[in-house]
């Protein structure tokens, strides 16, 4: 049973907004250490300085979309047990491809849905 302040996740969306809603989302249920990037790209750079639990990412940005960042986290050697989950549009749900994507998650989201997304894929949080 992970410990939600215990967590480290990396959220990336090219939307400020999105990216502010799931920092509160996490922060309200307990997850204290939420970085944030606007793409694909600069989700990378972060990742080469510091090692997360999860990488939550939208589906459509600029340059690398979440699948192709779901694609390079897979492919990488340190960064391929890292869970994926993608946040975008309900629409979309049948591109979170179970062999990219670990999780996903429709927007509009709340705290509620982050946290049934988490417990789904780490277990019970405390």
């Amino acid at each position: 049973m992970p410990a939600a302040k215990s967590l480290k996740v990396l959220v990336v969306d090219d939307q400020q907004t999105m990216r502010g809603l799931a920092r509160q989302a996490l922060k309200h249920i307990g997850v204290v250490d939420v970085s944030l990037a606007a793409t694909g790209e600069g989700a990378l750079d972060v990742m080469n300085t510091k090692m997360f639990d999860v990488v939550i990412s939208d589906l459509n940005m600029p340059g690398l979309s979440g699948l192709d960042l779901a694609r390079k986290i897979k492919s990488h050697p340190v960064f391929n047990r890292i869970p994926v989950f993608l946040a975008t549009s309900d629409a979309y749900r049948d591109q979170a491809t179970a062999d990219l994507v670990d999780q996903f998650v429709a927007k509009p989201f709340s705290a509620a849905d982050m946290r049934q997304a988490l417990e789904a894929h780490l277990g019970a949080l405390s």
